[in-house]
């Protein structure tokens, strides 16, 4: 359709009216008001011609609104008298409501129904205020309508048709018409709407932030692999990626929204492609075959409006499953648990049995005396006293109940006399008088010295078939059999024998009835229960549980707790307890196992609960550092694997097919600086994009790190031998690659503080071994300065001391030298890995001064290289092996106290966006009008309009243009390595040019 301009005073011919009013529909709310006309025919003919002309007008203004409003569409109304008419919440609508009244009340001017002498004008009031405006508001409704709601339907109410005859007015109608006109002003309004709430939509609704997180994590893991694996990548993920994942994203969201997307933008993202293959390439390869492999996995290469989903094996994806074992906490329960004083009360324990004597007394006969006789009757008695001693006469036969759970070691009888003899004093007068009797009772006392083998061992009670059998023992020991006379001295004996505790039955003065006493245990029993320690140790040290990835680096999961769940599980298989012991050894060696497993329990309870600390700490380094959390966080991993929304379906109009067509300047919204000399869209310069890049646990070391793990990583001004040692490792490959003084200087002073850390290691190691076995201490350094032979370099020395390369080697060295038995050389072996000082740590300034000469001397190459942006030089450069891939980074988890399962890292990401001009045109094909559009445009200048008629257009708002803002985090969890995974160029977070006001 050809737009009308407003001053446009043609009339629309009548031979159309035929086919309008057959696409058109009306609603006609007549009121009369007035006179009896004279000739009902004439006027209802002259009416009826009018209503024609005004259903056309209604029509014509109401398509030129939808266009004008779609054109210059209001967003946020002006705080002027004509905004202030619009409601913040329908400005657009309101909007196009008053520009259809407008050029509804224009055409109606035109209209003009005759016959004969009568006449018929339609008209609306005039505007001439704000109250004007807000009433003309009112008397007009817009909806979207016809199939798929592609049309628009509107009402104006109270169309005033006049009737004169000869000028005089005669009557007036009031008409409210109704049309439905192809004109998708208010779908692309809804739209474009749409497609701004998704660009700001959270990580819980679909939107901008799921897909550019769909699209980052494939990327993060494959570079973060990568670098894992050795590749000389800097950063894993920096803005240029972040860029790339933002405008796929926006591509994809166009496409999920309007059902295509714009394609310059589709071109544009080509080129971005390509060119950060390029770029990292660059940065970060070490090779051409590395390269094409990691831009590969990074989905470089296809340029798609879906997430990318990663098509090479090379490296995991955050859903895949990680093993995690007990590993070295066995070593470090075992080591609490065969400590000499540990291992030999858990061996006593087990020997030490429960003895009680079990006691009858039986009366024979007699018993205590009555009161003695009376001298005489006038005598009183004032007191008596009974004293009595006992006896044991002679032996004799009884028995005595044995307790369930008990058995007899040693019984025996006597026969118990007691002598009673009574006084009584008696009184007559002044004088006292005493008289006496005297009586004899006779007891048969029977004594058990009952036993058991409870005691205080964490062995379940057992009976033990050969308890009290010598000759039963697989170590050739005595079992119990010395348990019987320890017994019988400890109750019998102490209480001065046999007869006399048969004396203290029967006057009650027996006190100890019940006692412990520990059997002698074979010479052989700790080795022969070490032995068997060590079998279980590697048992359970091959504990695993799968974990996903993905779960563990957002603190999903806890591995130590699942850890101790598995452990749990296989408790009673690993334990072995039997239905009956075949020996007091036997005992022994499941009560060791039981409290080795206990500590491998409470070992893992401690790492489960420290893992609990790290979250809450790692939560709080995440929202001081960057403005996520681990909430969100755990949203984006969830959001990457989130359905896509298929694009929406081409809508069928009245006319067919209406498609949609997005035209955007800028169609690649770049983190450059442009101007309108690019785009005439532009104002001045702008940054269509900017975005902020958080790397949380990256270089410097000791901290964020430090603080999650509370110094164990990291200690104070301190840093790990292993981080030194790598870094120094780093300093010296690039070195071979490139020349530096500064460098060479500060390699060289750290390089003198990793040897004084090797020496003072080294040094432990050689007193461990001489105190631990028996090597003089110059044998003892002989054997560590053998064992050390492999590793020539400081930093591959310290490296070997802080993996535990060396001290594994040193027990072999040992073992050999020096005959060990098994026993012996693991026990050195584990007294080795548990050497660690605050003397081998070298100082984090070192350090990190040689670490950011590593990182100047490969920017500066860097540079060199994009400086001749060459691909012959790219590929010079790739070849070089600088050392920058080597510098740790990263959260360890957990740190080395206990066992190292995997490293993590986290990059937060904000991006902030804004089209110069955002445009979305549909096409629409009515009989009249064939090829006619609908375009929409959002550009963030002001629209303007004359409401009032005066020759000056008032504000009505702004055309805002469309903005939006993202945030997601991805998270990285690679194997265990000192070098860990994170960005190493130094700066933890990466601000773009013009961060954080993108657009005008």
């Amino acid at each position: 359709m050809v737009a009308v301009r407003d001053d446009t005073r043609g009339r629309v011919p009548f031979a159309l009216l035929g086919v309008l009013l057959l696409v058109s529909s009306l609603t006609l709310a007549p009121t009369f008001v007035s006179e009896p006309a004279p000739s009902e025919t004439t006027v209802e003919r002259a009416l009826n011609q009018a209503m024609a002309e005004t259903q056309v007008a209604v029509r014509d203004g109401v398509s030129t609104a939808g266009r004008q409003a779609a054109a210059n569409p209001v967003v946020t109304p002006a705080d002027t008298p004509a905004g202030r008419v619009l409601n913040d919440s329908t400005a657009f609508r309101d909007s196009l409501r008053i520009r259809a009244y407008l050029r509804v009340a224009d055409r109606l001017e035109r209209v003009s129904g005759r016959s004969g002498d009568v006449t018929v004008t339609a008209n609306l009031p005039a505007v001439s205020n704000a109250s004007d405006l807000r009433a003309a508001k009112h008397r007009v409704s817009v909806e979207r309508a016809g199939p798929n709601e592609t049309a628009m339907r509107a009402t104006v109410e109270n169309v005033v048709l006049t009737v004169r005859r000869n000028g005089a007015v005669v009557s007036t109608r009031r008409v409210s018409p109704t049309v439905v006109v192809p004109t998708q002003a208010l779908m692309l309004h809804d739209q474009v709407s749409t497609y701004q709430t998704r660009l700001n939509n959270g990580l819980d609704k679909p939107g901008l932030s799921r897909r550019m997180t769909a699209r980052l994590y494939p990327m993060a893991w494959a570079r973060g692999y990568a670098q894992y694996s050795g590749a000389g990548i800097e950063n894993v993920v920096a803005n240029r990626h972040v860029s790339l994942a933002a405008n796929g994203a926006l591509l994809g969201v166009q496409r999920s929204t309007f059902g295509r997307s714009d394609p310059a933008g589709r071109r544009a993202l080509t080129e971005a492609t390509a060119m950060t293959g390029i770029e990292d390439l660059i940065r970060g390869s070490q090779g051409t075959a590395y390269s094409t492999e990691v831009l590969d996995q990074a989905q470089y290469k296809p340029v798609s409006e879906t997430p990318p989903r990663p098509k090479s094996t090379a490296s995991p994806n955050p859903s895949d499953s990680m093993t995690v074992g007990v590993n070295e906490t066995a070593d470090t329960a075992f080591r609490s648990v065969t400590e000499p004083s540990a291992l030999n009360e858990t061996l006593e324990d087990a020997y030490t049995v429960e003895v009680a004597l079990e006691t009858d007394k039986h009366r024979l006969g007699g018993g205590p005396p009555g009161t003695p006789p009376s001298p005489g009757t006038e005598w009183t008695l004032v007191r008596e006293r009974t004293t009595s001693s006992v006896e044991a006469v002679k032996n004799a036969s009884g028995r005595v109940a044995t307790p369930d759970d008990w058995h007899t070691l040693e019984t025996f009888s006597r026969t118990v006399e007691r002598q009673y003899t009574r006084t009584a004093i008696w009184q007559n007068g002044s004088v006292r008088e005493r008289t006496t009797t005297s009586s004899t009772a006779r007891y048969r006392v029977t004594v058990a010295v009952v036993g058991r083998h409870h005691g205080r061992s964490p062995a379940p009670n057992r009976s033990i078939r050969t308890a009290h059998d010598a000759s039963a023992s697989p170590l050739d020991g005595s079992n119990f059999a010395d348990v019987e006379p320890k017994a019988l001295d400890t109750l019998v004996g102490n209480a001065g024998g046999r007869d006399s505790v048969a004396e203290r039955v029967v006057d009650n003065s027996l006190s100890r009835t019940e006692a412990t006493v520990t059997a002698d245990r074979p010479p052989e029993l700790r080795n022969w229960v070490y032995r068997d320690l060590m079998s279980l140790r590697a048992s359970v040290r091959n504990t695993t549980v799968s974990v996903e990835r993905g779960r563990v680096g957002t603190f999903e999961t806890n591995p130590p707790q699942e850890l101790r769940k598995r452990v749990e599980q296989r408790r009673a298989t690993l334990a072995a307890v039997p239905d009956t012991y075949d020996s007091a050894a036997q005992k022994a060696r499941v009560a060791a196992r039981l409290t080795y497993l206990n500590a491998v329990l409470t070992e893992l309870d401690e790492q489960a609960t420290a893992r609990g600390d790290n979250r809450e700490r790692v939560a709080t380094q995440l929202s001081e550092r960057t403005e996520g959390s681990l909430r969100s966080l755990r949203k984006g991993l969830t959001a990457r694997e989130t359905p896509v929304p298929r694009p929406r379906p081409v809508p069928v109009g009245p006319a067919g097919p209406v498609r949609t067509r997005v035209d955007t300047q800028t169609p690649y919204l770049t983190l450059a600086e442009l101007d309108e000399s690019r785009y005439r869209a532009l104002d001045g310069s702008e940054h269509p994009l900017v975005a902020r890049n958080a790397n949380v646990f990256t270089v410097p070391y000791g901290d964020a790190a430090d603080a999650v793990v509370g110094g164990a990583f990291e200690s104070g001004d301190r840093v790990r031998l292993a981080t030194a040692a790598n870094t120094l490792a780093a300093a010296n490959e690039t070195l071979e690659a490139e020349s530096n003084a500064t460098l060479a200087s500060e390699r060289d002073a750290l390089q003198r503080e990793v040897a004084a850390a090797n020496r003072e290691m080294t040094t432990t190691l050689w007193l461990a071994v001489s105190q631990h076995t028996e090597a003089e201490q110059d044998e003892s350094k002989a054997i560590v300065t053998e064992a050390m032979s492999p590793w020539e370099t400081s930093a591959a020395r310290a490296l070997a001391l802080t993996n535990g390369s060396a001290q594994e080697r040193v027990a072999r060295v040992a073992g050999a030298r020096l005959n060990l038995t098994r026993v012996e050389r693991d026990r050195l072996r584990l007294q080795l890995l548990s050497v660690d000082t605050p003397a081998t740590r070298p100082t984090r300034g070192s350090t990190n001064g040689t670490a950011s000469a590593v990182r100047s001397v490969a920017k500066n190459e860097l540079s060199s290289a994009l400086a001749s942006a060459g691909e012959q030089k790219a590929q010079q450069f790739a070849k070089k092996r600088l050392g920058t891939d080597r510098l740790p980074a990263g959260l360890p988890l957990a740190p080395p106290v206990t066992p190292w399962y995997a490293t993590a890292n986290i990059w937060w990401v904000t991006v902030e966006g804004e089209y110069a001009r955002f445009a979305v045109s549909a096409s629409h094909g009515p009989p009249g009008e064939p090829g006619a559009q609908t375009t929409y445009a959002r550009d963030g200048h002001n629209v303007t309009l004359d409401v009032d008629d005066d020759g000056t257009d008032e504000r009505l708002g702004t055309a805002d243009r469309v903005s939006f803002r993202a945030d997601t985090g991805v998270v990285v969890v690679v194997p265990p390595k000192p070098r860990g995974v994170g960005d190493k160029g130094g700066n933890a977070v990466e601000d773009s040019s013009g961060w954080p006001d993108a657009g005008s």
